[in-house]
């Protein structure tokens, strides 16, 4: 059975989490993902949460599954070379470097557009290239407290805790995802490329919805709940005589 994106070529030049989370999704898709790692080095989380002895790590086969792989030194002329032939047969180019980290291998946006006026490129950054932070490094940790995301997560008399999985990282990887499939479908009708910027802050800014809206329209402080949702009520974890569970799910069963 075929899928939608059959006959796409990814050049994958991410790594960690949110560039991996994006270039794995495409790779369900269907698309063809060639993923670019360091010689000897590779992607780090092939060491991380090595829960079975002498294999790569879980985190990094979970992100990385269905896609080949390839070691290249970006900074030798040969691998410059395998690169520029890489490029030129890819339909999409994603990285998550710092901002310029391409332009000073030798790729800028207007010699990537010259090689490949069809490739759509996609940065996944911490702030954006228009940022005054834009060549920072950035973690998912960190825009987890910039963005003001761990202020709303907690209980009011605790301080500000982070959420139990690297959710910006996911956003902004899934976000590249929806951005990437929109180039590739407008390609199809002017038959040119774009160049696509997703940013981590940017990517969870984005999902502070309503609590958004509230702190940038009235004057009612946005803070931490706990369990509390700020317009609905009962809208809370419910403690029973043997466990923790919704109210939702409580009254659910008594009505089977």
């Amino acid at each position: 059975m075929s899928k939608a994106l059959d006959g796409v070529r990814i050049l994958d030049f991410t790594h960690v989490q949110s560039g991996p989370t994006c270039t794995q999704l495409l790779a369900w898709f269907g698309a063809d993902v060639i993923k670019v790692e360091r010689p000897g080095v590779g992607d780090i989380t092939r060491g991380q949460l090595q829960d079975i002895p002498k294999v790569d790590s879980l985190y990094f086969t979970m992100l990385n599954h269905n896609k080949r792989s390839i070691t290249l030194d970006t900074k030798n002329p040969k691998g410059k070379e395998v690169l520029t032939k890489l490029i030129k047969s890819c339909d999409v180019l994603v990285e998550n470097f710092r901002a310029g980290v391409l332009t000073r291998l030798g790729f800028p946006p207007a010699r990537l557009r010259r090689l490949n006026p069809r490739l759509i490129t996609c940065a996944i950054t911490g702030y954006g290239s228009g940022s005054g932070r834009s060549r920072r490094p950035s973690y998912d940790l960190l825009i987890q407290g910039e963005s003001g995301l761990m202020e709303l997560t907690g209980f009011p008399d605790g301080p500000p805790t982070k959420i139990g999985l690297s959710l910006c990282d996911i956003s902004a990887g899934m976000q590249a995802v929806t951005a990437i499939t929109t180039a590739l479908y407008r390609r199809e009708r002017t038959g040119r490329g774009e160049r696509i910027e997703i940013d981590l802050l940017g990517a969870t800014m984005s999902l502070l919805a309503f609590q958004a809206q509230i702190a940038l329209t009235t004057d009612r402080p946005v803070s931490r709940l706990g369990n509390l949702h700020p317009t609905l009520a009962p809208y809370q974890a419910f403690r029973t005589r043997d466990a923790y569970r919704s109210e939702e799910r409580r009254v659910g069963k008594e009505c089977r």
